[in-house]
This record gives C-alpha cells, sequence and structure tokens, in this order.
C-alpha cells in the first residue's frame, strides 16, 4: 500500500464486513449465531425430523456419526439458500425435501442469508452510507451471484460509476507488466522476457535457506511481504536480532480442549495414558502439587486402582478432596474400570456443569492472553456439551458415542505468537490481501499453494438446473480464485520477486499453478537448479570444524568441568550399582542429575508392565503368610487364580486394558496360568516351601562395602528353604531368552545373585545353597547350583568373589566421575588386542567386575554391550 493512498474514511472490507456497515447504516439486525451454536441447533432439528421420519435419507449416517452429518447437511443447506433454494417450494431431490423438512424445526440464520436480507433491503431503500463508494479489486462479475445482486442493487443506488472495479493500476511497462497481463487475461502466449529485474524468482533447496536469506534482507527492501505461516520467519529474525513481523497460530491446545481430555475419566476399560494426560494439563480443576503425586503413582505402581493412589487421594487437601469425586475415577469402584458398561448421563453432566464453574471463576484472574482465550474455548465446548447432553433422552451413553459426538465440536482458536516491532516489515498473509499499488513485493512462500473444493461440487444435476443463474459456477469460482492469487503481479509497480524453495524438511514441495503456467509460457523448467546462500548474499562461505559439544575421547570417555556439584546417593540396589559399573552415563543422568521420564513417558511398554504383574501374581499365590508348601500354593492356584489375575491387572497392569492391548491381555493370562503351575511343580520337584515373596531389605550394610559407607536396599522376588533348612533364591526375569543370563553366570558377573546372598547371609544366620534366574513365563532355570527341574545347568568360567569385585568396580567408578570423567564407550568397536576403555584395561589389576561385552573372536572386535533400554539415548553419542 502506498503511503497516502487509504484514508481513515475508507475501509478495506469482506462481504460480511460490507453486509455489517450497511446493516449499521440501515439500523436493521439480523443476528447470526456462532457456528457451534448453529450446528447444535441443526443438529437439533436433525433429531426432531429423525424421530418422525425414521428411514430418511440421513438416517443411518446420522445415527454412524450425529455431529458431522449434520455439520455436512447445514454447509450443504446454507450454500443452496445463498443460491436461491426456498425450502418446501423448489426442491429438485430427495436430499433437498429431507433438508427442507429439517428447516421447518431450524431458525438460526447463516452470514449468507443475513447477505440476502441485507440486499432486499437496500433494494427496497434502506438508508446507506454517506457518500458511499465501493471499489472491488477486479471486475465483480465472476463473484458469488448472492454478492454481485448487492453490488448491484447498491449500484443502482449510488450509480454504477460508484461501484466499480479498482482501475488504479500501475501504468508503466516492464516485464513484470507484460507476464501480469498474460496471467490476468489467461493467454497461451509466449512470453520471451527483456533485461530488466521487475520479475524475480528465488528457488532454494531447502525451506530453512530460503527463511536465512529472507532474515538477511532489510524490511524496507520490499514495500510488501507476502508470506502465510509467519512463525519460523520470526524465529529467524530473532536470531538475528531484529524486530519481528508477528505471528499466530490457530488450532486447539491442551487448554481449550480442557472439556475433551477431561472425558479420559469415562473411558471403559479405563485408560491409563489418557488419565496421565488429563493429570498433566496445563490448567487444571485440581492442584499441581496433587496432580504431580497422582502421576508418579500411577506411573511407578503401573495402575489406579491400588494403595499407593488411595493414600494420594486420601491425603489430598480439602480443596481437591471436593472435586475428586468430578474429576477422576471413582478408586472405590474399579469393576466400572474394567467393564464396557454405558455411563450416566447425569454423571457427565455433573464433571460438564463443575468444569464450566471453575472456568468461570479463573476467567476473572490474572492470566495472559493466550490463556484466556484457549480457557473461553473450553467454556464453549462445556456449553456445547451440556446442550447435546439434554438432547440425549437415554439416560445412560456410551463412551464411543459420548467421545464421537463430543469430538466433533473441537473448535481452533488463533493465538498471538509474536508481536509485530516498530521497524518490521509490512507484511501481509495472503497475495488477496494487497489493497493498492506497491512499489515492490516480495512473496516469501511462492509454492504449496492453498486447495480448496469448488463451493458447489456437491450438487446433483438437477439440483443445479433448478438453481441454475444463482449457483456460482464453477468457471467463475476458479477465475475468482485465479485473479485473487495474481493481484501482487496486477498491483505490483517495479519488482515482484517470488521465493519458492524444493523441500520443506524432508518433504517435496507443491509447485504453485502460476510457476507452471509460467514454464508453460516461457517453455522452460524455472526452477530446475535451486540458489544457493552463497549466491543470493554474495558472501563468501567456509566450512566450519564439527563442534563436539560431548567432549567425548577417542575411547568413549566424556568430560565435564562442574565435578563440584557431583554428590552420591548413600544407598544402592543391584539395579543401581550395575548401571554404574556397565553405564555409567545412565547413572550420572539418573542418580546425579536426576533427569527422569515423567507423566505418560515414565509409562512401562506392554511387555515390562507383564513382568511387573507376573511379580505381583506370583506374590499373592505364593504367599508363605497363607502357607508356603506346593500343596497349599496348589490350592490357592485353583481357586484363587482369577480373581487374583483381575486384581493384579487393576493394580499395576492398566495399560494391559487399553483397547490396543486387550487380545494380548488375554493370551497372558493363559500364559501365568501355566506359569504358576510349573513353579509350583519346580519347587515340589525340588522339595522346597516358600518363606518369603518379595522379600525387602533396607539400608543393609555389607562388609566388602564399609570403606565405602555406603547401605544398600534390595527385594528379593522368592526366598525359599530346602529340608536342611538353607536357603534358595529365586530372582524372576520375565524374558524368553536365557543367553543373557547364561553368560552371567559362566563369566561369574551375576551381581544381583551375588548382591542378595549377601544381603540373605548379612541379615540371618542361615547360609544360601542355591541362587537361580526364573525365566517367566516358560519357567526356565539358569543356575550353576544344584536345582531339579527344567534346568539350563551352567558351569562357572571364572574365578572370584563378585561382592568384593563390586565393592572395588564401585570405588573405581566414583573416582572416574569426581575427577570429571564419565566412561561410555557405547557404539565403539575395537580390536580384541587394543581395548582403550581404561576400565576394561584395568579390571584385573584393580579386580573389578569385568564389562559386560560382545567378543567375536573370528573377528578380532571387542564392544561394550551398550544398554537396549537406556532412558538416555537421545543424549548419547551416534544413537
Amino acid at each position: 500500500m502506498t503511503e497516502g493512498q487509504v484514508f481513515f474514511n475508507s475501509t478495506v472490507c469482506n462481504t460480511n464486513s460490507l453486509v455489517d456497515l450497511i446493516a449499521l447504516h440501515a439500523g436493521v439486525d439480523f443476528p447470526v449465531a456462532s457456528n457451534i451454536d448453529r450446528v447444535l441447533d441443526y443438529y437439533k432439528a436433525m433429531l426432531e425430523y429423525n424421530k418422525a421420519n425414521p428411514d430418511n435419507l440421513f438416517a443411518k449416517s446420522f445415527a454412524l456419526d450425529e455431529i458431522n452429518t449434520a455439520k455436512e447437511c447445514l454447509k450443504w443447506r446454507d450454500a443452496m439458500i445463498l443460491a436461491g433454494w426456498q425450502p418446501g417450494k423448489n426442491d429438485a431431490s430427495e436430499r433437498m425435501k429431507v433438508l427442507a423438512g429439517i428447516d421447518e424445526n431450524f431458525h438460526s440464520i447463516s452470514n449468507g442469508e443475513k447477505l440476502l436480507r441485507i440486499t432486499e433491503a437496500v433494494k427496497n431503500g434502506c438508508n446507506l452510507p454517506e457518500n458511499l463508494e465501493i471499489i472491488t479489486p477486479f471486475d465483480y462479475a465472476c463473484f458469488i451471484p448472492a454478492e454481485r445482486n448487492l453490488l448491484d442493487a447498491i449500484a443502482k443506488r449510488i450509480g454504477a460509476e460508484k461501484v466499480h472495479a479498482n482501475d488504479d493500476l500501475p501504468k508503466n511497462s516492464n516485464n513484470l507488466r507484460k507476464v501480469a497481463n498474460i496471467l490476468v487475461e489467461n493467454k497461451p502466449d509466449a512470453i520471451t522476457l527483456d533485461g530488466d529485474e521487475s520479475l524475480e524468482l528465488l528457488c532454494f533447496a531447502e525451506k530453512k535457506e530460503a527463511l536465512q536469506y529472507l532474515s538477511q534482507l532489510k524490511a524496507d527492501d520490499y514495500s510488501v511481504w507476502i508470506n502465510r505461516d509467519n512463525r519460523a520467519f520470526d524465529n529467524y529474525l530473532i536470531q538475528v536480532q531484529k524486530p519481528t513481523c508477528g505471528s499466530s497460530d490457530k488450532g486447539v491446545s491442551q487448554i481449550s480442549e480442557l472439556p475433551i481430555v477431561g472425558l479420559a475419566l469415562f473411558t471403559r476399560p479405563l485408560n491409563l495414558n489418557a488419565l496421565i494426560n488429563w493429570l498433566t494439563v496445563p490448567k487444571s480443576p485440581l492442584s499441581t502439587m496433587f496432580r504431580n503425586k497422582l502421576v508418579d503413582a500411577i506411573v511407578s505402581s503401573g495402575g489406579y486402582f491400588n494403595d499407593k493412589c488411595r493414600d494420594c487421594l486420601s491425603n489430598a487437601e480439602d480443596k481437591d478432596k471436593e472435586r475428586i469425586k468430578y474429576f477422576l475415577p471413582d478408586i472405590s469402584k474399579p469393576e466400572e474400570a474394567i467393564g464396557n458398561e454405558p455411563i450416566k448421563k447425569s454423571v457427565i453432566l455433573d464433571y460438564v456443569k463443575q468444569l464450566s464453574q471453575w472456568i468461570n471463576a479463573n476467567l476473572h484472574m490474572e492470566m495472559n492472553d493466550f490463556e484466556k482465550n484457549h480457557l473461553m474455548g473450553a467454556l464453549s465446548i462445556c456449553s456445547a456439551m451440556a446442550r447435546m447432553l439434554e438432547l440425549i433422552d437415554a439416560a445412560e451413553v456410551s463412551y464411543d458415542d459420548l467421545i464421537l459426538n463430543f469430538d466433533s465440536i473441537s473448535t481452533e482458536i488463533e493465538s498471538e505468537i509474536s508481536e509485530s516491532m516498530v521497524g518490521c516489515q509490512n507484511l501481509i498473509s495472503l497475495s488477496s490481501n494487497i489493497a493498492s499499488i506497491a512499489d515492490s513485493t516480495i512473496w516469501c512462500d511462492f509454492y504449496n499453494p492453498d486447495e480448496q473444493a469448488l463451493s458447489y461440487d456437491f450438487l446433483l444435476p438437477q439440483e443445479k438446473e433448478i438453481l441454475k443463474g444463482n449457483v456460482w459456477t464453477g468457471e467463475n469460482e476458479q477465475k475468482f480464485n485465479r485473479l485473487n492469487k495474481l493481484l501482487p503481479f496486477m498491483l505490483t509497480q517495479n519488482k515482484l520477486t517470488l521465493v519458492t524453495v524444493k523441500k520443506d524438511g524432508t518433504k517435496d514441495v507443491v509447485k504453485d499453478p502460476i510457476l507452471i503456467r509460467l514454464e508453460k509460457n516461457m517453455d522452460k523448467e524455472l526452477t530446475k537448479e535451486p540458489l544457493s546462500l552463497k549466491q543470493t548474499l554474495d558472501v563468501s562461505t567456509e566450512t566450519i570444524e564439527q563442534f563436539n559439544n560431548r567432549h567425548q575421547d577417542e575411547d568413549g570417555t566424556i568430560h565435564f568441568e562442574r565435578k563440584d556439584l557431583v554428590s552420591f546417593p548413600q544407598k544402592e540396589s543391584f539395579s543401581s550399582i550395575s548401571t554404574l559399573i556397565d553405564n555409567p552415563f545412565d547413572y550420572v543422568f539418573n542418580k546425579i542429575i536426576k533427569l527422569r521420564k515423567s507423566g505418560s513417558a515414565a509409562m512401562s511398554a506392554v511387555f515390562t508392565t507383564k513382568g511387573t504383574v507376573a511379580h505381583a501374581i506370583i506374590e499373592k499365590l505364593f504367599a508363605p503368610e497363607k502357607g508356603g508348601s506346593p500343596a497349599a500354593i496348589r490350592n490357592r492356584i485353583d481357586s484363587d487364580f482369577d480373581t487374583v489375575f483381575d486384581e493384579t491387572i487393576l493394580e499395576c497392569g492398566g495399560i494391559l486394558l487399553q483397547p490396543e492391548n486387550l487380545s494380548e491381555k488375554n493370551v497372558f493370562k493363559k500364559d501365568m496360568k501355566k506359569c504358576v503351575t510349573r513353579l509350583c511343580n519346580l519347587i515340589d520337584k525340588n522339595n522346597l516351601n516358600v518363606v518369603a515373596c518379595e522379600k525387602n531389605y533396607e539400608n543393609v550394610e555389607l562388609p566388602e562395602f564399609s570403606k565405602q559407607k555406603i547401605s544398600f536396599n534390595g527385594s528379593i522376588d522368592m526366598v525359599l528353604e530346602n529340608n536342611a533348612a538353607e536357603i534358595v533364591i529365586f530372582d524372576f526375569k520375565y524374558s524368553p531368552k536365557k543367553e543373557k543370563y547364561e553368560k552371567w553366570i559362566k563369566n561369574n558377573r551375576s551381581l544381583q545373585l551375588a548382591l542378595y546372598k549377601g544381603l540373605v547371609e548379612k541379615t540371618s544366620d542361615k547360609k544360601v545353597n542355591a541362587k537361580a534366574y526364573i525365566l517367566l513365563p516358560e519357567v526356565k532355570v539358569i543356575t550353576a547350583d544344584e536345582l531339579k527341574g527344567y534346568i539350563f545347568d551352567t558351569k562357572i568360567d571364572r574365578d572370584g568373589i563378585v561382592l568384593d569385585e563390586m565393592s572395588n568396580s564401585y570405588v573405581y567408578r566414583c573416582n572416574q566421575i569426581l575427577n570429571g570423567a564419565i566412561e561410555d564407550g557405547e557404539g565403539i568397536k575395537f580390536p580384541i588386542d587394543a581395548v582403550k576403555i581404561a576400565y576394561n584395561l584395568d579390571t584385573t589389576k584393580n579386580n573389578l567386575v569385568p564389562l559386560d561385552a560382545d567378543i567375536k573372536p573370528r573377528n578380532k572386535t571387542w564392544e561394550k554391550t551398550p544398554n537396549k533400554y537406556s532412558d538416555y539415548a537421545f543424549f548419547k553419542a551416534g544413537k
């Protein structure tokens, strides 16, 4: 827009704004409800029509998806009314007849109907704005017929010369004018360009290079900048410390979707991930502290219906306790969580009512515009949900129907991401927004055009025939869209720069149809060779040496400076000390930095959850308090297995209740029935009795670690006694593969069993006779001791007292970390005779636990076994 061309008494507006302006001066008011309210009004009208006409044309579609069917029918209805359809008077099809029947109960007008009513008011002589002149960007003959009728009616009132196309166009002669004339008139003429630079095309290999180039330009290099999505451009401007142009984002957020996210309470069976998402939304009726504690309880236990979560709920503050009954599943009714029963409508209404009250109260508190806008969006969804529930006759509703209908009323909300600053580019988001002559224009995203279906493509031939003359023809709509797109060509005087790219990230971009047309007219591909930043910025480039941000040596050691922040825990366990020895990187992140997963990301995978559930089932069925003999255990398996399995799934296997895991849960139940039977037989065959399940040890000081001043916690899966009152230790592993555990025993590095033996003998006067890994659900026994049953007997090939080696290894690793070194070493292959990892080199000399490594004599390579289950793989080089 050239300075001085648009004054305060001039307005750039669209059709709806023009209609509102005329209505204001005419003193008439035709209120149009919000989109969501109109959809719900139409939904109600369809419900009433369907009751009286159950076999109508849309009945089956409506039964499958009520709200979306109502949305589509309303879209058809509005478009046809704008094209002159009069329900019940000129129906040309069964569809029109059904829509006319629905319309008898529908009284909410559209913007199109408002346009028609204002047109009639103009024809009937209503007041118009004084000195009114309407300038369209181009000849309005291709506009929607109803818009043409309004403009014709105004022209008849104020004179045809006062309603006209923009005739203030550039008069100069250059390449841009030549191209613009051919494109506007849609001519097939060949184009030959002269030497001037009025039309420029810049093609980059990637979008990021284009943005980098654009950010280097000065704001006044061009009069007008065109860019649809300005977020990425603003980010680049921020990086080079230039004023931002302003950007916004249109979509939904966890705040605006709060009422729908909260439907997690009603999932059947209860979906733990959905419940955690509800508990981790940015704003919630429940306090942040309470929600964090409950999420930790759910994640650590693997379920919701257990003592950890009950304690969390019972210890909540009073304000949270008042709201728990509305915003959390009823923990006293676990049977509801595993059933598929419909939900009482009154319960959902209470939830919506309480959430609305909380949102209303929060809207009066101080908050930023983003939060306020999105909370208002959430409130409108609550209102819509309440209206929909009131329209349901039944006292109960299934969750599937609930979520299907409520998901359909989501509304996108536009929020400001960055503001326009003094000195920024004069930027518009669409080519159609350019309003007057610009000296120069740059089109920053001349690719990936917005594709739209034609407005009246849905009409049947007989419907088009009856509405003939008032339907926006495909030819006119395409012309309208094309001319709007060409406005920068028409209104730019001296220079138009088009910026296109080959790729946006990893995706190929779609070439703009205007560019395709230009290439056709010029008989050559204009974007064959993409430009480089060096060509466009005319600056020299040089290769930058890669910076090693991990400070990793060739032996895999990572160095850090803040050694003063290192502090080791006073209590260790098998898992922590084995991680320290084999994977010190993971130990540092978990135990020293304390960077850990949270929320649904911390939920165990299905396979891991099966192991947790298997341990808990065994603990309940084999508990010695109810008799630890094989006979007593066998009786409990026969009588209690089904009940114990269902209870345990609710307590710690909630993820198995999710729809995608239900078939796996059923197979798992059969496997576990066989598993506990085999385990009982193994115990019987070895003349053993169970004396403890999940036996906990806390703060045990082992003599081997007396100098380190640390104590140990541990939980032994099963402690048994033989006829000589000697102890046998079983450690359960839910795994089908035996190789890893055989290797541990063969190499005399089964740290867990050695530690458990130490805990037992330190805290009692009994000796450990045997210890074994038991692989579930097959009950495969991996041991070097004498046990009867399904045994994979393994010989020990290496001498050494494991607890002494663990103590030495603990000291070695701690000293490394205290000196600012983390010896990771993952992903590095060494020749067998040239391993550079210091720990490995010092193993024999310092009597350390050997590293778990993959040694291949044939290839003569040595590689430390990577931690496949690391939570920190993202931070590791090459991972």
